[in-house]
């Protein structure tokens, strides 16, 4: 399974609003109902997914898609 998958997989586990399925374009809060509780929550979540270090305000500030999600574990992952 990839990032990209493992991703996918965790944003709609977790989505608030699973009446659509998610792809890289979703926004997570505009398409998916995600709250910035829920967003705390996810980042906790691919923190412990992927074993990453924890994720701090600066980078999730830009993280507004599934994309974007993506590529900042990819990111992080090339880090460790």
């Amino acid at each position: 399974m990839t990032v990209r998958d493992e991703v996918l997989a965790l944003v709609a586990a977790m989505a608030p609003d699973t009446a659509s399925e998610p792809d890289l374009n979703s926004a997570l809060i505009g398409d998916l109902g995600y709250t910035s509780l829920r967003l705390v929550e996810l980042s906790i979540a691919v923190e412990r997914a992927f074993e990453l270090p924890q994720l701090n305000p600066e980078l999730l500030a830009g993280v507004y898609t599934v994309s974007d999600l993506v590529d900042l574990v990819e990111a992080q992952k090339d880090r460790i």
